[in-house]
């Protein structure tokens, strides 16, 4: 749900914690970094919940687990100021520097290294052990990668008990289910109470998403045969029995997964020993990842594309991706083309041309980019369309600048509102924002509106292929500071030999 946050950079809670950045958010809260007054060089992260009456409890239960709990693996919780007459609360607690696995995955596209899992699942299986040990159990619920974080020691933390929750003996099933998608167990939706166990299925989804390169979360057929290729044999049916529906039938506690994945250690023959080892300066992929979707249809959106792409391309080499599953610009473009264009070679077989320096992809299969990402390509740039089909918002949301169109008439600037509070969204420092054939005055009134300057005009031009013109001026000021191409250095590494 979108709400209206009411912590501003420089504001400062209860004389002593000085916000100083926005962190990130999502449904009902905002995390901000923030300076101690008192105790100097030291920051904290703020979670700032917006609380309806029926939510009151979960968010002093929330403060409450976390007050109890002491690993290393968790936050701290130092302080937490009650709701408000306007229903806000404030959890200050240990600010995490590091990088979420999300973001890790995003970064270092395709599977990760099979080492690299193994150590995350067993740092993983340490703190559910851990939760899992207190009376009445503490069920965490939510294990996805956004939820982890991997720290600048190379450690793996657990974060956000936003939906966590202590088992009652005697319910039969949650009386909310709640819970990712993909990654949460069967009986989080209705067919049974979520237990430990739960949680254990949710390890299994993590270990198989990170396996697949963000592929899978979920079991199909003819998984054993994609995992064989890069995983150790012995890790797969201790996968398969996590992901197992009936919760009887997957291990019942976290010391039996650890012990399971230790015992399967010790039987690996390698030919080098090798420790895991993130560096906290992860080498990023190649390709700068530009997304541009539309708020509606017929607002210009895949016009924008063309004129960014033939900008980019200008710049390094360029890939346009028509994203959106049911378009079919790919196809119109190619045969308004079929004379002028060069085909591109694929090893999938996707359909790719190359037309002034541009190269023009099809949605590669199943939506996944990894390929494009760890090709030759410098700028990817995606045309979500209108984003209504999966995926769509999370490519908008996380690529390295999400350029959202909506329209430039004044009197429909509430469009873009609307649109915002029911993605429940909130404009991020790295968004752009393009109004088509707007007006000056209607650009410095959605600035005002949404509170940041990084709102262009796009003056109408015919033919959106053009290296010159008012158009491409705007979208040059668009990228004014970020088109630094990205170096083209060595493959990434997560491991560093013993020396």
């Amino acid at each position: 749900m979108y709400f209206e946050t009411k912590l501003k950079i420089g504001q400062v809670i209860d004389d002593r914690y000085r916000i100083t950045g926005h962190i990130g958010s999502g449904g009902m809260s905002n995390v901000y970094l923030a300076d101690d007054l008192r105790l100097k060089g030291k920051r904290w992260a703020v979670k700032e919940s917006l609380c309806l009456d029926e939510l009151h409890s979960d968010i002093q239960a929330e403060a409450d687990m976390l007050i109890t709990l002491d690993h290393p693996r968790l936050p701290r919780i130092v302080d937490f100021y009650l709701p408000d007459r306007e229903g806000y609360s404030y959890l200050i607690m240990d600010y995490i520097e590091g990088v979420s696995l999300s973001q890790l995955m995003k970064d270092n596209p395709g599977p990760l290294p099979s080492d690299f899992i193994i150590q995350a699942a067993k740092q993983l299986l340490e703190v559910l052990q851990y939760l899992h040990s207190h009376q009445p159990p503490i069920i965490y619920r939510d294990l996805k990668p956004s939820n982890i974080m991997l720290t600048l020691q190379k450690e793996l933390m657990l974060i956000d008990f936003g939906i966590a929750r202590s088992y009652k003996h005697g319910i039969s099933e949650d009386t909310v289910k709640l819970g990712t998608v993909g990654f949460a167990a069967p009986e989080q939706y209705g067919s049974g109470q979520s237990q430990p166990v739960s949680d254990l299925y949710g390890l299994g989804a993590l270990i198989l998403f990170m396996a697949t390169g963000g592929q899978c979360s979920q079991w199909e057929s003819g998984m054993e045969d994609r995992l064989y290729n890069h995983m150790p044999a012995g890790i797969i049916p201790i996968i398969r029995r996590l992901l197992r529906h009936h919760p009887e039938e997957r291990y019942q506690n976290a010391e039996a997964v650890l012990q399971t994945l230790i015992r399967m250690e010790s039987e690996m023959v390698r030919v080098n020993d090798f420790t895991i080892s993130v560096p906290h300066s992860l080498e990023k992929r190649k390709a700068m990842v530009i997304a541009i979707l539309g708020v509606a249809s017929g607002l210009g959106t895949t016009h924008t594309s063309f004129a960014v792409s033939s900008l980019l391309a200008q710049k390094g080499a360029t890939a346009w991706v028509d994203f959106s599953p049911d378009s079919s610009v790919y196809e119109r473009i190619r045969s308004m083309l079929h004379t002028q264009i060069t085909t591109v070679a694929s090893k999938d077989e996707i359909s790719a041309f190359s037309w002034k320096g541009v190269h023009y992809w099809k949605r590669p299969i199943h939506g996944k980019m990894a390929d494009l990402l760890r090709g030759d390509y410098q700028f990817v740039v995606l045309d979500l369309g209108v984003g209504e089909y999966e995926g769509a918002l999370d490519e908008f949301k996380y690529s390295d600048m999400p350029i959202l169109i909506t329209s430039g008439a004044d009197w429909r600037l509430e469009d873009l509102l609307v649109w915002l509070r029911r993605k429940r969204l909130q404009p991020e420092t790295n968004w752009r924002v393009g109004l088509p054939l707007a007006e000056r005055s209607t650009v410095q009134l959605l600035q005002t509106a949404i509170g940041t300057d990084k709102i262009y005009g796009l003056p109408f031009q015919q033919d959106p292929f053009k290296p010159k013109g008012k158009l491409v001026e705007e979208i040059n000021e668009m990228f004014e500071g970020v088109l630094d191409v990205p170096s083209k250095g060595k493959s990434r590494s997560f491991f560093q030999k013993k020396g």
